[in-house]
Parts: structure tokens; sequence; C-alpha cells
């Protein structure tokens, strides 16, 4: 039995390294080199354990021939005195190595491996942005090129052993010429150690990106693929490569596609290297964090980002931000407060000043306030907490003009509100929300002596599309009802907005429904009849007496079932919940 387990392994490890091999092979690079690297290769995806299945181990190890994994090559000595064993390629290997990475291993899937082109799509559709008529147009395109058919092709593919690869003595060389190799290798072996840390921060192919400070500052609005690496570790390529090794292990969340360096540095007697990767259009990028300190090291938070804007990134638990360039004049207010009093931070190389780690008010959420200046949208305002793996989300104010841009936190005393009852008021998860836009859709005084009171639109933007929401605030911040609804989301314009929610008065309840300029009218239907208001002056209201707040309705969950039409000029129409 032990035995046969034995074979099987073997066999997987040989299937793999052919694959792995043919994948890598584009014809220029020494076949010594390339078989250094498909091992290497397998060696991280076996990282999955010993009893993972073939298939999976196949995924793992596609996925780390996808991050371009650079060619190993042989110590100088052994290339003096040894060489390849010479291995001429075959007219079908010849057109593989012609052909793109992404092309060679797509075809490899399909050919070498048997799997159709949906399986192959599927194989790596989380990694490579690609579907099964590319496979079949991949493939067809090199059947034009060669005289096989699919079975001769695998066949052939099937018998190419990448263990030839193998070293070999020089041929014999005179007896001055064997002295000077030797006195040569010794020559080299005294230097080395003087070049070893040159040649470690030599670059490398498949080194993680690092970019200088001159890209950023050529954009109008820049984002994360243009955030310079800072940092004064930023040019120590060993502890880089280590940095983006160890989140490629990582099973959890391995970077998709190159890793780039945001900072390496020391912070609070820690090495820390921040890095994302880059995932194409298909999904949101990822920022890691890897720490090395005198007794542990390795990748400490992962986390995806709601936006690809770049945004302040708390690093670990030292209370500091790794802040962008094009971010500056930071300030931080404390949400529970009445009114902001702001707090200047300062940047240095990238990193803000700690913290008062007491500023982090579990009763809201463990979340602050920053105000600061952005290079390309002028005054913006965000959230942020002390946990590295929480959202930070921005937050905008949609203007009542809609022809004019959403702002930052301006001063408004009702934007302060507003904020307030978000971070300690329970309006919404911060922890897991996008970018946050906030409206005004009516403020007034609420019936039966219920005091002054502000209906707020609240909208996210991650997932995209998500439904808007509504929350009945109070002048100090205080959330007066559960969460009703609104007619649009994140991207809906301010003039066609309106929304409706319940509201309990110590006598009864109460329905709220308002909207903009841009609406024609409000219609209720349901079990409390119908009623219909009309727009007049700036906006329309729509307020219904429900049913008594004691008894049979002491809830939300248990109302009458009412919906609201929302009416624009055009004859066009909506319609909303308030619960």
């Amino acid at each position: 039995m032990g035995t046969a387990i034995l074979v099987t392994m073997r066999r997987r490890y040989a299937d793999l390294v052919r694959l792995a091999y043919l994948a890598l092979d584009d014809g220029a690079t020494p076949p010594e080199a390339v078989l250094a690297t498909a091992r290497r290769a397998v060696r991280q995806s076996a990282r999955a354990g010993p009893g993972a299945s073939y298939a999976h181990l196949r995924r793992r190890l596609a996925l780390e021939l996808l991050t371009q994994p650079s060619h190993h090559r042989r110590p100088l000595l052994r290339r003096l005195f040894f060489e390849p064993a010479s291995t001429t390629p075959t007219p079908l290997r010849k057109i593989l190595q012609r052909s793109s990475p992404h092309e060679r291993l797509v075809y490899l899937l399909s050919r070498l491996e048997g799997l159709t082109s949906s399986e192959v799509a599927a194989e790596l559709g989380e990694d490579l942005l690609v579907n099964a008529w590319d496979v079949d147009r991949t493939c067809t395109d090199i059947d034009d090129r060669t005289d096989l058919n699919p079975a001769d092709q695998q066949a052939e593919l099937q018998a190419f052993d990448p263990t030839l690869v193998r070293l070999r003595p020089t041929p014999s060389l005179p007896m001055t010429a064997r002295i000077a190799l030797v006195l040569t290798a010794v020559v080299l072996i005294a230097v080395g150690s003087t070049t070893y840390q040159h040649w470690q921060n030599a670059g490398r192919p498949g080194d993680p990106l690092t970019l200088g400070d001159d890209h950023w500052n050529q954009h109008d609005v820049p984002s994360l693929d243009v955030w310079p690496t800072q940092g004064e570790l930023r040019d120590d390529r060993a502890l880089l490569r280590r940095a983006a090794s160890a989140w490629r292990d990582d099973r959890r969340d391995p970077p998709l596609g190159r890793v780039s360096i945001m900072y390496a540095g020391t912070v609070d007697e820690a090495t820390i290297v921040v890095m994302h990767d880059k995932p194409g259009t298909r999904d949101s990028p990822m920022v890691a964090q890897y720490f090395e300190r005198p007794l542990s090291r390795g990748v400490e938070t992962i986390r995806r980002l709601g936006n690809d804007s770049g945004q302040l990134i708390m690093l670990g638990t030292t209370w500091r931000y790794l802040v962008p360039p094009w971010l500056s004049d930071l300030s931080v207010a404390l949400p529970s407060a009445p009114t902001p009093t702001w707090h200047p931070i300062k940047v240095q190389d990238g990193v803000s000043d700690p913290l008062n780690w007491r500023w982090f008010d579990p009763d809201c959420q463990s979340y602050v306030v920053f105000r600061m200046r952005h290079k390309g949208t002028g005054s913006i305002s965000q959230l942020a907490s002390h946990n590295p793996e929480f959202a930070t989300p921005l937050i905008w104010f949609r203007d009542p003009d809609p022809a004019r841009d959403d702002t930052g936190f301006t001063g408004d005393p009702a934007q302060w509100t507003a904020i307030h009852s978000l971070s300690c008021g329970a309006g919404i998860a911060l922890a897991e929300a996008g970018d946050l836009r906030l409206g005004r859709l009516w403020s007034g005084s609420l019936p039966d002596k219920g005091g002054h009171a502000t209906l707020i639109s609240i909208d996210v933007s991650v997932p995209w599309g998500t439904p808007g929401m509504t929350a009945l605030i109070s002048d100090e911040g205080r959330l007066m009802t559960d969460r009703g609804r609104t007619n649009g989301d994140y991207s809906a314009s301010t003039d066609t907005l309106a929304g409706a929610v319940w509201w309990r008065s110590q006598e009864r309840w109460h329905l709220l429904a308002t909207a903009g300029p841009g609406i024609a009218s409000l219609k209720m239907v349901g079990e409390l009849g119908n009623q219909e208001a009309r727009r007049q002056g700036q906006g329309t209201r729509l307020f219904v007496q429900g049913p008594p707040a004691r008894g049979r309705y002491p809830k939300t969950g248990g109302l009458p079932v009412v919906q609201i039409i929302v009416y624009e000029p055009d004859g066009d129409h909506a319609i909303i919940s308030p619960s």
C-alpha cells in the first residue's frame, strides 16, 4: 500500500514538473534555469499538503506560474565545470516557445492535461481573464501551425521528460585550462562574500514592483497603481522578495497578478512591508502587510480595498497610518463629540504620527474621522479604524444642486450629525462598508411634538448597485427608527432621489416620504389606502398617519403593508418600501 502511494506521488510530481517546464520554456532561457524554476513552482504548489488531490495541486501550480516566477540560474562554479545535456526541442515545442506564457499555459491545460475549454477557463478564472472561446482560439491557432492532431500532440508532450535536462561534465580540457579555472573559482569565492549583498539587492525578473515619486503627480486623480514605494528600506531587494514570497504562500488570499510595494521601513522596532496586488478589472485590489520581528516574521493582515483610489492604511497595531503622497493637511476628530475638534497629524515618509489609542471609542465602532486635502478632488473626509483589516470608507455629501460635485465635510453641523449617527448610532456597519454618499432628503418638525429631525439618504459604493437606505436622525445624531429605503443607489442623481421610513411617536406610527425637486409626485398604496402628494417648491413631502403605537403594532415588522410610487415628470416611476 505504501509503495503504491509513493509511486503515485512520484508520478504526480513528474507530471507537474513537465507541465511547469513546458509552460516556462521560452526557448531563450537556459534549460537548467527553466527546470530549476519549474521544480521550485511545483514545490510551492505542494505546500497544499500531502492529502491534496492532483487537480488541487495543478490549480495551485497554475497560480504560481501566473505570478511570473523568476528563472533560477545555476551557481557560477557549476557553470564552469558542467554544462546541460543538449536536448533538441521538437517542432511542437518550438511553436510553444514562440507563444506567450499565458498561451502556453492555456494550451497545455487543454492538450497536455486533457481539460475541456470550459474546464480550463474555470481553472484560471480567478487569476486570468480568459473564457472558453479564448481557450479554443489559442488551441486552434497552435493546431494550424503543426501537422499533428490533438491526440498526437498530447502523446508528444507526455513523452517529453524534463529530467533529461541534466548536467554533464564539460569536455576534456588541457591541464593549463583546468588550473586557470580552479584559480578563477578561488578568486570568485574570495570576493563573493563582499559582493553578496550587492547581488541580493540587484533586480531580478519577477521581483515585486517598486515605483518612484515621478509617476503619481502626472495624474489628475492618482490611484493605487501609482502609489510610490516609500520607506528607508525600499531598496532592500532581499526584504521585498521575502515579503512578496510570504504573501504568495498565503493559502487564504494569495495575490493576483504582480505584487507592488507601497512601503518598506522600520516602524516602532518592527520591519514592515506593505504591498498590493494587481488583479486587473475583475476584482478589487488587496493590500497585505508583512512584518519581521526578532522572534517572528510573516504576513499579518490582508484586506481587500473597496476602491482603487488609495486609502489610509493602519500599520498593524502601531496606531500609525500609511498615507499616499497625494493626501496632505491631515487632521482627525472623534465622532463621539457633539461638535468636531480637529487634531493635526504629521506625516513623514508616508507614515503618520501615532494616534492616541483612547480616541478609538468602541461605542463608535472604534472609528475616527479624518479630514485632509486630496490633490485631485480637494477636501475629503474618511473614516478609519484601529484595525488594519477594517474598511476605511470615504464620506461624500450630496450637494442639493445636482450640477455641483459632492463634497467632504464642510463644517455644516447637519453633516457632523450624520457622521455621528453613522458611527455611534449603529446607522451602518463601517467595518465592511464601501465609500459612503450621504444626502439630506428632508429636515423639519415631526408630528405629535416629536421634535426636530432630519431624514438622510445613505448610499454605499460596494457592492455596486446596492439599494439606497434612509435614516431618521435627531439633531443630536440619535437614530430615531429603523432604516427605510430610497429609489436609488450610489450613482443616483440628487434631484430625483426619494425616500421613505416609518417613525413612531408616543401616540402612533407615521409614514414619512420625501423626494427631491426632480420628482413630480409621490403616491402611497396599500393597506392604509391611497394618498398622493405633488411637488411643491423644491421638493415633495407625503406624511401619513399610521396605526396606534400600542397593541398590535409595537414594532416595524408588523406594520401595514404599503408602497410608495415615485413619479418623475416624464411618467417614469419607481416603487420603494418604507421598511
